[in-house]
């Protein structure tokens, strides 16, 4: 199998087609560094930075400080507890990849803060590349404008920052266009690296199942027994990395419920402790924020999550994207309790705006592109910005 087949295009094979997705990163870098500059600049004293902080300080603040931890000193081994003998705050929500490539970086002089800012943009950076590759698969004539859409998102300072979100997402996009491109190779590396980078075996796993279910039974007869094989192996690969950190963690702790009482950890502010029951994070949160009102919000983004896979517009986009969306889409029904990280953990939906990318006419997609620069700042000043005692978690 030749690299080649993952970073040049496939049909129609273009020269400089990277200028292209280049330009897009240099633009959206440029325009996300202007608002978090603003915003550094009238930070006040925190409990990770001064007053006024300088970028990398101010771009390394909140769960940064905990890839620091693991970065300088690993996990933990006896878990803290909490007044109530409950598990705490700890380490192990985080995953070991992102920090230790940044702690390989920190080996040239670099400090804490430029190695994970440094390593946060070169990823974001290869993201732009592969998703325009992945883009140009699954939506041919698309890719530009839906390149732009995830570069200029309202999230689009994550890409920068000291977290894992960028390189998440590059690993995601290799492992996307891996599926797309049939090159199962690359899927056997790629799978564990990304399942200890964030959370995302689990919900590849089921997009893979529903994947095979969809080939049986529409062409069985189409569906050659070898790639039959390679799907149901790829699929318990993913699913005993999608488990591989909670494994990691029962080993270390020597405890089983170790790794998710830490989740749970962070959701007992919000609602007290309790058990996690699959499916009910989100009535529970919804309740939460909107009181009686919830069955109408939860009503709402299920009508707006089924009308962006299913309807004519999203046919033209390739299966392997829409299935991911689905797949984890259902892993965060499942798992996830809304609050304000919600909008960072919808990241990894990126192939949507493949579907969004068809929008016409040419006004409405300059507006589209406006309304996402304009929410760079939004997201900044109510989930990254720090305001006293601050709840809005990024």
């Amino acid at each position: 199998m030749a690299l080649a087949s993952l970073t040049e295009p496939r049909a129609a094979t273009r020269e400089r087609w990277w200028l292209w997705p280049l330009a897009l990163w240099l633009v959206s870098r440029l325009v996300s560094t202007a608002f978090l500059g603003a915003f550094a600049g009238r930070q006040e004293a925190n409990a990770w930075t001064p007053a006024g902080p300088d970028l990398l300080d101010y771009s390394t603040m909140w769960d940064a400080h905990w890839y620091f931890i693991v970065a300088m000193s690993g996990y933990p081994t006896e878990l803290p507890l909490d007044e109530t003998g409950h598990v705490g705050e700890n380490a192990w929500a985080f995953m070991p990849v992102y920090p230790m490539l940044a702690r390989v970086l920190m080996l040239t002089g670099l400090p804490w803060e430029g190695a994970a800012v440094l390593l946060s943009v070169a990823a974001s950076l290869a993201f732009a590349l592969v998703a325009y590759r992945l883009f140009a698969e699954l939506a041919p004539g698309r890719e530009r404008f839906a390149l732009a859409l995830v570069l200029l998102s309202p999230l689009a300072p994550v890409l920068q920052l000291g977290y894992a979100e960028a390189l998440f997402l590059l690993l995601l996009a290799g492992t996307l266009l891996a599926w797309r491109l049939r090159e199962w190779e690359w899927l056997w590396v790629l799978i564990p690296i990304m399942a200890l980078t964030r959370p995302g075996g689990l919900a590849l796993a089921l997009a893979l199942g529903l994947w095979f279910l969809l080939r049986w039974f529409r062409a069985r007869d189409a569906f050659p027994v070898r790639e039959r094989w390679m799907l149901v192996g790829l699929g318990a690969w993913s699913t005993l990395w999608g488990f591989g950190w909670l494994i990691a963690c029962t080993i270390a702790t020597g405890s089983l419920t170790s790794y998710l009482e830490t989740e749970l950890s962070w959701r007992s502010a919000y609602v007290g402790r309790q058990e996690l029951v699959p499916l009910t994070p989100w009535p529970i949160g919804l309740e939460w924020w909107f009181g009686a009102w919830w069955p109408l919000w939860l009503a709402g983004i299920v009508a707006l999550a089924i009308a962006l896979l299913v309807g004519p517009w999203a046919r033209a986009v390739g299966i392997e994207g829409r299935l991911w969306v689905i797949a984890y889409l259902l892993y965060l029904a499942a798992v996830w309790f809304p609050q304000s990280s919600t909008w960072r953990l919808l990241m990894p939906v990126f192939p949507l705006a493949a579907i969004l990318a068809a929008v016409r006419p040419a006004w409405a997609r300059a507006m589209l592109l406006a309304a996402c620069v304009a929410l760079q700042p939004v997201w900044i000043w109510f989930c990254w910005h720090v305001d006293g005692r601050d709840w809005t978690v990024p």
